[in-house]
């Protein structure tokens, strides 16, 4: 007998790059997930009718927030990046720019139970993203994301299927795509539509097809005919079925990879660029938070934030600790390590922060590093007494970059 409500351990958190040619990928070592659906709307009146004529909806607004473990992996900002692998020199935060990604998460009737309903966001950007170190504590992300579209898949179209093909050399012309397995249910808000989305990349670009215009569905042989591929190009599939098919429940655990990692794995280091990096091993807790500020608008003949371009990027940087030498404020006189005499707040410079996560407090073997070059000094907290307790302090810092990168050298 399925449950009456519905355990975490029975909903899975699944993701689809919409506009890359990348594989879909399960969320592992998720601890907060959230979705979030606000529909903005405006009751409209006129002059001699006292109730509303209608009410006008605008854009739909969605959201999705989580925490996950640090694992030390790339695996996850991979997939809201778009890409297949870690640029050269790591990952930037220009990489999440236009990357566009889809979370389907099944809700099953309990662990390893009957599916009962998939949540589907779709086309979601990336807002935000951070980390959260506290002393004796597991690492922890966080990442914010938001779109204008979500669907609850269910009944005869829980099932939300993704599969995508690649035309072979020499494809020229008409180009059949086999989605028979598991076939396509018709969407019951759409007369005679089966296909949910289709997507083609060619020479890198995305391109998003139209029924009729530029591929046609038959629902008896189950076929996609695209009209009009070439050699190479990629096609990327969205449908609802009844089942999951012969490939089976897409859900998957990760026992291969760490679990989390902690604090005590972590190195913390600041370089004034003129002196050696020094290391601050007196923080209590350190958090970085990297925001893509968007402009998130429509265009006329559209229903989504068609204009959805990155303006600025914000990086943030809080480190809390106890009062002792000031290391950190030295380090902004660019004077790090000097015993330098007077720390004068009017002559603050640019420092470069850099987070390094090992395998374990032995630190031997690097997992995966932060680094925020250009750091300015925003708000310092040097002193923060209560009686009978040890002073604290609090150091907030401001950039515009932020690299992630698996390779130690990326992170000097």
């Amino acid at each position: 007998m399925s449950n009456a409500i519905r355990h975490s351990s029975a909903f899975k958190p699944i993701t689809v790059a919409e506009r890359a040619a990348l594989d879909s990928d399960n969320w592992d070592r998720v601890q907060t997930f959230s979705v979030a659906v606000n529909q903005p709307q405006e009751n409209l009146y006129e002059i001699g009718r006292l109730d509303k004529m209608v009410t006008e909806k605008d854009k739909l607004e969605v959201s999705v927030s989580l925490t996950q473990f640090e694992y030390g992996t790339l695996d996850s900002f991979l997939q809201i990046a778009g890409l297949t692998a870690m640029p050269s020199g790591g990952l930037t935060l220009s990489d999440f720019d236009t990357a566009r990604t889809d979370f389907i998460s099944p809700g099953k009737s309990e662990y390893d139970g009957t599916l009962e309903q998939t949540l589907w966001c779709e086309r979601l950007s990336v807002e935000s993203f951070g980390l959260n170190i506290n002393a004796d504590e597991r690492l922890e992300r966080t990442m914010e994301l938001s779109g204008n579209f979500c669907k609850i898949a269910r009944e005869g179209n829980k099932c939300v299927i993704f599969k995508s093909f690649d035309a072979p050399s020499g494809t020229s012309g008409a180009f059949s795509l086999d989605v028979s397995d598991p076939a396509p249910v018709v969407n019951p808000n759409v007369a005679s539509e089966y296909i949910l989305k289709l997507y083609r990349i060619r020479a890198g670009v995305a391109t998003e097809l139209d029924v009729t215009d530029d591929f046609t569905f038959n629902s008896g042989t189950n076929q996609i005919s695209v009209l009009a591929a070439e050699e190479d190009d990629h096609f990327r599939v969205w449908h609802t079925a009844a089942t999951y098919g012969s490939a089976g429940d897409p859900q998957e655990l990760n026992d291969d990879d760490d679990y989390f990692l902690g604090a005590e794995n972590v190195t913390v280091l600041m370089d004034d660029g003129t002196n050696d990096p020094i290391e601050l091993d007196k923080l209590t807790s350190l958090s970085l938070t990297a925001t893509l500020n968007r402009i998130a608008e429509g265009a006329i003949g559209t229903n989504e934030d068609v204009f959805n371009d990155v303006e600025s990027y914000e990086v943030t940087a809080s480190l809390d600790g106890y009062v002792k030498n000031y290391p950190i404020q030295e380090a902004l006189m660019a004077q790090a390590g000097q015993s330098w005499g007077i720390i004068d707040y009017n002559r603050t410079q640019p420092v470069t922060l850099l987070v390094k996560v090992y395998d374990s407090a032995d630190k031997d073997t690097f997992k995966i590093g932060f680094k925020i070059e250009n750091c300015e000094l925003s708000d310092d907290t040097p002193a923060d007494y209560t009686a009978n307790e040890f002073g604290s302090s609090t150091v907030s810092l401001m950039s515009d970059n932020l690299t992630i990168s698996t390779t130690e050298s990326d992170i000097a």
